[in-house]
């Protein structure tokens, strides 16, 4: 069974808004930019005016490094930054907001997760994690939510060619799991998951709706919709 990270096992829509309130707070501390230009930021990277989570936003869908590039933009934009300036701040700034806000409240698992990771590896269900995030980032925050005992395999924006929606992490995470793409689940919050599993060729597809995507969005392309992972149970 082959899981995203944020938004399926963590809690990702509960812990972004601190966190891009983090890096915005560091990012004018260093350009001294208005508060309007921090509302800006704040709003293209997908907080809203009421403190949510835009769904299908970059800091949602896309990878860090397309995160700082929205931001990035806005800065070249009302600050006239060279770009390249612009972004290695902007990175910069991401860090050092992880290292504030630290890793163990980023990490903050979907209720029933863990319960049902630890069902699942007892039944003898092999597990990995496919997910736009590094590496590095993936296992660090899994082992601080408690879930890295559970999974057995790993594939990271970093270690492929192409990101999600194409196959290239999800047959990676079959490939490490020693597993045929049919013999396994696909399950993610994204309608991107749902198409990464149906282009690898998943035995089925799972559609959970604690993050990106809505019941409408992944209807016609997830196999089964649940409202969580903790829904899913061995047989």
């Amino acid at each position: 069974m082959i899981f995203d990270k944020d938004g399926t096992l963590i809690d990702s829509l509960k812990i972004w808004p601190e966190l891009i309130r983090h890096r915005v707070e560091i990012l004018q501390r260093k350009l001294n930019f208005t508060p309007e230009i921090g509302l800006l930021i704040e709003r293209v990277m997908g907080l809203k005016e009421n403190g949510l989570i835009t769904l299908r936003s970059v800091i949602v869908i896309g990878t860090r490094e397309q995160t700082a590039a929205a931001v990035n933009a806005v800065l070249y934009l009302y600050l006239g930054l060279p770009w390249d300036i612009g972004l290695a701040a902007i990175l910069e700034a991401f860090a050092e907001a992880d290292v504030e806000m630290g890793l163990a409240a980023q990490a903050l698992p979907v209720a029933g997760t863990l319960e049902m990771l630890f069902a699942l590896r007892k039944a003898g269900i092999a597990l990995a994690v496919a997910t736009n995030d590094s590496l590095l980032r993936t296992k660090a925050l899994l082992k601080e939510a408690g879930m890295d005992i559970f999974i057995s395999a790993y594939a990271c924006r970093d270690e492929v060619r192409e990101g999600k929606p194409a196959p290239d992490l999800f047959l990676l995470a079959c490939e490490r799991l020693g597993l045929e793409p049919k013999e396994c689940l696909a399950v993610g919050d994204s309608l991107l998951d749902v198409k990464m599993g149906n282009a690898g060729g998943a035995g089925l597809t799972v559609g959970v709706l604690t993050g990106a995507s809505t019941v409408e969005e992944l209807n016609g392309h997830a196999d089964i919709i649940l409202k969580r992972v903790s829904e899913i149970h061995p047989a």
